[in-house]
């Protein structure tokens, strides 16, 4: 009938229902707190992979991986950035922050002091007038694309996506000489970002894999070609009989493919013939299954002894990576002595990344490591102590190690943190004579091709300068040479034109 009520549900389903709704409630706090398909990477950033690593711009200095072990830097670079308020600028650092010492071919000590250089420029060009003054001030950030740069599209795209609501006046590193590393390169480039190479000396880096110029693009080391110069420079000073050319075949390493390249076309103009000896491996793109990348490039090498015994070489030029140079050395030693003679290795740059370990002992050979550097804390000991390439430096070492920073005057025996410095300090210099460069970044670019001639960066490895390709002119090449217990000792600092840079002289 109307208006009669209808019976109650039997208390059980009353009673279901209420613990049906809990249930529901508390499986919506747990999902809501837990959030499985949050990111356990910071703003700006994305995980990949397993183990997860983050990729992307670290816009509040978060960790990268866990264990992180470069959270100590990052934590300071995020208390430095918190002190900062009203106009600013921010430079990023560029670079493959969560290195895998098994596959990659770079170190975790290079990146340190990387971010070290970083950090120590960005705080002179806030409390000293070395920059053009000292405001706008200036926030450091990083930003990680991952081994050989596999992620570059979405670290660039971070960065884009940052650049007016942080600033982002340039964006520095790019660790390696790599196709990817040129992409990067590009797409910032495309996007009217201008880009500081640090240590990237590939003769192709600023240009697009078509081979077209990348007009924003510049960079502070010497090229693969000017360390060439000067290492077949050396060579024939020396009087060396026989030269063994060690080539690494990677078409994806453009350092390794460009250095090569400069070698055989700076010994063929010296000797007015080709390196008479050859042997070519190939380095792996990515990770090697089942065997770790030093196993792998061991036995790749141990293949070669055959062949340096008959060739019976007095020096060997290695055209590859640092981190394989070390295998290279331990096949070497391992191999026997086979009737050779003292032997001189010869490499680049990228030896900078076994400086501090020990090299594998040579029992039945005498061998000499030598390499190229970009810059090192030993290179202007032969100068009076007030020229100014003494003071530039002097001064960015008492910053590196001030109470404010801290760092260890010991990372500077390699190249990483001063030429890292000097690309930072280069980018900031034209950002602060740029009006326009924290409201509208795209037009940092036209003041970087001032900084020439008079108008040059008085850097740590030297005064910086750029030409119309946006390479630097006449930048100094220290040779070193790596001990067996691991350090590095300045044997000559030579130019590729056989000058230092002289603004009255070279523009």
């Amino acid at each position: 009938m109307l208006g009669m009520p209808h019976p109650k549900p039997p208390i059980w389903q009353r009673l279901w229902f209420i613990i049906a709704v809990v249930v529901v409630m508390l499986v919506g706090i747990v999902v809501i707190i837990w959030a499985p398909w949050r990111s356990p990477c910071g703003a700006g950033l994305t995980d990949v992979e397993s183990p997860y690593y983050c990729v992307g711009l670290d816009l509040n200095s978060t960790a990268l991986q866990e264990p992180d072990p470069l959270a100590d830097l990052e934590s300071k670079i995020a208390r430095d950035n918190a002190k900062i308020t009203g106009d600013f600028g921010a430079i990023v650092l560029l670079d493959n922050f969560t290195a895998n010492p098994n596959t990659d071919s770079v170190s975790v000590p290079e990146l340190r002091h990387r971010i070290e250089g970083a950090n120590t420029a960005v705080w002179r060009a806030n409390n000293q007038a070395v920059a053009g003054g000292t405001t706008p001030k200036i926030k450091l950030l990083l930003a990680s694309f991952g081994g050989g740069a596999k992620y570059e599209s979405q670290a660039v795209q971070s960065i884009i996506q940052a650049r007016k609501s942080q600033h982002i006046v340039a964006v520095t590193g790019f660790g390696q000489s790599l196709d990817q590393t040129r992409q990067a390169a590009k797409d910032l480039s495309d996007a009217n970002i201008v880009s500081v190479g640090s240590v990237v000396t590939s003769d192709d880096m600023n240009r697009d894999l078509t081979g077209k110029r990348i007009p924003n693009f510049f960079r502070v080391a010497a090229t693969n070609t000017g360390t060439a110069i000067a290492s077949v420079s050396y060579i024939a000073s020396h009087k060396y009989q026989k030269v063994l050319l060690v080539k690494d075949t990677n078409q994806e390493d453009s350092y390794a493919q460009t250095l090569a390249s400069a070698f055989g076309t700076a010994f063929a103009s010296q000797y007015r013939f080709a390196v008479p000896y050859t042997e070519p491996y190939q380095s792996p793109d990515t990770s090697v299954t089942g065997a770790t990348r030093d196993t792998y490039m061991t036995n790749q090498f141990a293949h070669m002894h055959g062949d340096i015994c008959a060739d019976r070489p007095d020096l060997v030029y290695f055209a590859g990576r640092g981190v394989d140079l070390g295998s290279f050395l331990k096949a070497l030693s391992q191999g026997g002595a086979c009737g050779l003679g003292p032997i001189d290795v010869m490499t680049g740059d990228d030896a900078a990344s076994i400086v501090g370990r020990s090299l594998p002992p040579f029992p039945d050979l005498h061998v000499r490591v030598l390499f190229t550097a970009l810059a090192t804390a030993g290179q202007w000991g032969n100068f009076p102590p007030d020229a100014e390439m003494v003071q530039n430096y002097d001064q960015f070492a008492q910053a590196f190690s001030n109470r404010d920073n801290g760092f260890d005057p010991g990372d500077l025996v390699e190249e990483d943190a001063i030429m890292s410095y000097d690309a930072v300090l280069a980018a900031t210099t034209a950002a602060r004579i740029d009006p326009l460069a924290t409201t509208d970044p795209s037009t940092v670019t036209a003041y970087f091709l001032r900084l020439r001639c008079t108008q040059f960066v008085p850097g740590a490895s030297g005064d910086i300068a750029f030409d119309s390709s946006g390479n630097s002119v006449d930048k100094a090449v220290p040779l070193l040479q790596l001990h067996p217990n691991g350090s590095a000792v300045q044997q000559d600092l030579t130019w590729p034109t056989g000058k230092q840079f002289n603004p009255s002289t070279t523009c």
